[in-house]
């Protein structure tokens, strides 16, 4: 059973929260930008990319007036998918989004399950390391529907093309859209969905055929409805996208609709424009469809706010005309000379291109993406307006004889209300490229424990600073959610959590403004390594906070030194524990009579903390624990370092021992506490704590 004393302390500091409704209010977002990060890419007329500008090279316009360029950079993104194992963190402006839209409203069968295949292709062999990517599909009776949000798993993002998040193989997992869980028929949640397809399977075929059945039994009014909303559809997507940073294109896969719905006819006979003109001449000017000749207005109108809508999202549009993967000619149709005119007049306008064979499908990615591989940031101070919601022109210009300049078209002043998708979208990309967003301090302490079925426990202690939880909420009320993922190294998620957190602000606004909150939450792991991330979201402030820490799980089959632990008392914070997911245990982090709680590795300079060193499997018999510090400038001392005391061992075979360390004498700065720990058998292991010293 769990240690009765923890369980009342959690009670107690429950005692302290309120309940919200889950559609609390969705407050608009409250940091304001001041500074504005172009991405500008330029090329020569051969399409290849100009390097070595520098920062006098351009020239930055906000809404016709030149302003100073106040930050520079320079990203080499071929240099830094060969250095793939480098720890060189991108300017947020710097990454490249890629959202693959399948079009089922206007495709058949046949060419989804081709699309599909050009789709993995593209993910296995175009995309960086750095890069994300997401899958979305397209039906007029659906809208458009996110199957996963941005990643940079191969293995989900190929998962998700190859059942188009079909609800029988493929269901998101997370509120985040980073996880799913993917079967072949069974309830096994982890494996793949079936065995690799040439096609997508039977089922999604016939989901298909029921959309291109209804597409053909429609009139021209209601395929332009239809139109309407798909282009309309197309445009909310591009909202969506607006918050995410850096380089943002979507990938649309489609046949295309028929253009004359916008265009008109592309060839009139002579007999049919006699019967025109003769009907117009007699009065008759009913039987004259200038829509069908000239196209129609309000489609047209459409298109403009569709494309709208991406030039003010920064959202380039790129299509592959998914009926030139198998030919030009369709044995059912015949020639369909209008399906890239179609898909022609989305792209252009917004900067993009449209990829017609399967056989160039490759090179012309490798083509798009060559031209996007040396990137310069360009930033500058924007001038506020006091208008939420307001768009800015921007234009950069270059000195380069020749060369053709693409940028983000504009920006829009923070203020406006923001979705759930839009949320979700954007905290999945600062959770997935480790986006460095400290609005709310947040401390993350994450311990791997033996569990069962082969599985290590993994307690994890998020520390929430008070002060910066609360900044900007005004009321008596604050509402945060909090997120706790386990990447392994293929950068798929293992486990993750979600807790959200109420706080009544008239009963513990002191408590957590003095401190803070703890959460407390158990994922399961098995052994590896592991990027625990944690995620801290207000809704009141819109405020963030983000921390990572790496784990290493061991497999606890021999016997094991774990890394040491600061330990803290629980009583000083508002305290939340996650729910025991089946898996009962007692508190593991108490002493005898005392509870404690492993606490972030902030210190104070002059003071006493308790470090705890857990042992499995290891005889105690003559066993040396010799204590280094090793300090920032890498010189070496022998700090305080003492023993306090060490528990029984449990049913487990683990000993907590118990140490104090004093921090007088010790710099500001950062530190770690290396521990060499010898066995009675000569049996060595060296563990650390790192630390910084306030």
């Amino acid at each position: 059973m769990r240690d009765t004393r923890w369980r009342t302390l959690i009670a107690a500091a429950l005692i302290l929260l309120a309940s919200l409704p889950l559609a609390a209010q969705r407050a608009g977002e409250a940091v304001q930008v001041t500074v504005i990060e172009v991405p500008v890419t330029v090329v020569d007329r051969a399409g290849n990319p100009v390097r070595n500008l520098t920062k006098d090279d351009f020239e930055l316009f906000d809404d016709g007036k030149k302003v100073p360029i106040e930050y520079f950079e320079v990203v080499d993104l071929a240099r830094v998918s060969a250095e793939a194992g480098s720890a060189q963190a991108l300017p947020p402006a710097a990454t490249r989004n890629f959202l693959l839209l399948f079009d089922f409203a206007n495709s058949s069968p046949g060419t989804i399950g081709r699309a599909a295949e050009a789709a993995k292709e593209f993910v296995d062999t175009q995309i960086g390391p750095r890069d994300l990517a997401a899958v979305s599909t397209f039906t007029t009776e659906q809208g458009a529907r996110m199957v996963t949000g941005f990643t940079n798993s191969k293995k989900l993002l190929n998962q998700a093309i190859e059942t188009l998040g079909n609800p029988n193989y493929f269901r998101v997992a997370d509120p985040l859209m980073i996880s799913a869980i993917v079967s072949s028929g069974s309830d096994d949640a982890s494996g793949r969905a079936g065995e690799a397809r040439g096609s997508i399977d039977a089922a999604i075929k016939e989901q298909a055929e029921d959309h291109q059945r209804a597409a053909q039994t429609s009139r021209d009014s209601e395929m332009k409805n239809r139109l309407r909303i798909q282009l309309n559809n197309f445009g909310s997507v591009a909202r969506s996208l607006e918050r995410l940073q850096g380089q943002k294109q979507i990938i649309l896969l489609s046949e295309g609709f028929d253009a004359r719905l916008v265009q008109g006819r592309e060839e009139i006979n002579r007999e049919q424009t006699q019967k025109d003109t003769d009907a117009v001449l007699s009065g008759e000017v009913w039987n004259v469809d200038n829509e069908q000749r000239f196209g129609s207005a309000s489609s047209s109108r459409d298109v403009n706010d569709m494309v709208a809508l991406f030039r003010r999202s920064d959202v380039v549009l790129h299509a592959i005309d998914i009926r030139g993967l198998r030919s030009e000619v369709d044995a059912r149709d015949g020639a369909r000379r209008t399906s890239n005119e179609s898909l022609f007049l989305l792209t252009t306008p917004t900067g993009g291109s449209v990829f017609k064979n399967a056989n160039d499908l490759t090179t012309n990615f490798a083509r798009m993406l060559k031209q996007q591989e040396n990137v310069y940031v360009l930033g500058f101070t924007a001038r506020s307006t006091g208008k939420p919601g307001k768009f800015h022109d921007l234009r950069v210009r270059t000195k380069e004889r020749g060369a053709r300049v693409s940028h983000r078209p504009g920006y829009t002043e923070p203020g406006t209300r923001i979705t759930d998708l839009e949320r979700a979208l954007t905290l999945g990309e600062i959770i997935t490229a480790d986006l460095p967003i400290e609005d709310i301090r947040v401390s993350l302490v994450p311990v791997a424990l033996p569990g069962p079925g082969g599985k290590a426990r993994v307690p994890v202690v998020v520390e929430l600073s008070g002060s910066t939880l609360l900044t900007g909420v005004e009321g008596n009320a604050a509402t945060a959610n909090l997120y706790l993922y386990a990447f392994n190294e293929e950068n798929e998620v293992v486990d993750f959590l979600q807790q959200r957190i109420s706080l009544d602000l008239v009963k513990a606004g002191d408590a957590v403004r003095g401190s803070g909150v703890r959460y407390f939450g158990t994922l399961k792991l098995p052994p590896g390594d592991f990027a625990i991330k944690s995620l801290v979201r207000v809704e009141e402030s819109g405020r963030i906070g983000f921390r990572r820490s790496n784990l290493t799980v061991p497999t606890f089959e021999t016997a094991t030194v774990l890394p040491p632990l600061l330990f803290g008392d629980p009583s000083n914070w508002i305290t939340l524990t996650g729910p025991t997911r089946g898996d009962e245990y007692a508190y593991p982090f108490s002493a005898g009579e005392t509870t404690y709680v492993p606490r972030s590795s902030q210190l104070d300079k002059g003071a006493e903390y308790t470090v705890a060193l857990i042992l499995y499997r290891v005889s105690l018999a003559d066993l040396q624990v010799s204590p280094t510090l090793v300090s920032g400038n890498g010189s070496s001392s022998t700090p305080a370092f003492k023993l306090l005391g060490r528990t029984a061992a449990d049913d487990r075979g683990a000993v907590k021992l118990l140490f104090t360390l004093n921090t007088e004498g010790i710099e500001t700065g950062d530190h770690t506490l290396q521990l060499t720990v010898k066995a009675k058998d000569g049996t060595e292991s060296i563990v650390s704590l790192p630390f910084r010293v306030l």
